[in-house]
């Protein structure tokens, strides 16, 4: 997904939350998460390439053409969402917490309904054991083409 359409459904998402959660920290949290999941991208190039994307433009060339690098997108993961929501519910944690988590929980759902992402290519795990190769990541027939997250 394009980070305009990752803007417009937090933002909606947000608003939804902060009926209920009845806190700015918490529904700013909930905002920020469902966007910034995606600084793992800015990672990878990083990684990749040894230079930061200073252009969006660089960046999803990078994304969609660079056959030769690895996917590791950490955040872009079911690990680490069951991480935050099994903290939430095991340590009590506050609002926050929460916003984050929903926000988190979002971007994933979102990418996974528009992306032709793998059925297994969130899990970390997976990618993992496949060396993090970028075709794993993909639906097959996909893997040399990827979404503007």
């Amino acid at each position: 997904m394009k980070p305009t359409h990752h803007v417009i459904i937090s933002g909606g998402v947000s608003a939804v939350f902060a009926l209920w959660a009845q806190s700015w920290g918490a529904v700013v949290a909930c905002f920020l998460s469902g966007i910034f999941i995606d600084l793992d991208h800015h990672l990878d190039y990083f990684i990749f390439k040894k230079e930061l994307p200073l252009s969006y433009k660089k960046l999803v060339h990078f994304l969609r053409h660079e056959h030769r690098s690895k996917l590791f997108l950490f955040l872009h993961s079911y690990e680490v969402l069951v991480l935050i929501w099994g903290a939430i519910f095991l340590l009590g944690l506050d609002l926050v917490w929460i916003g984050i988590a929903i926000g988190f929980t979002t971007h994933i759902l979102c990418d996974e309904a528009f992306n032709p992402i793998s059925p297994r290519g969130y899990f970390l795990t997976y990618r993992a054991k496949n060396r993090f190769a970028r075709k794993v990541f993909f639906k097959k027939g996909h893997h040399d083409e990827t979404a503007e997250d």
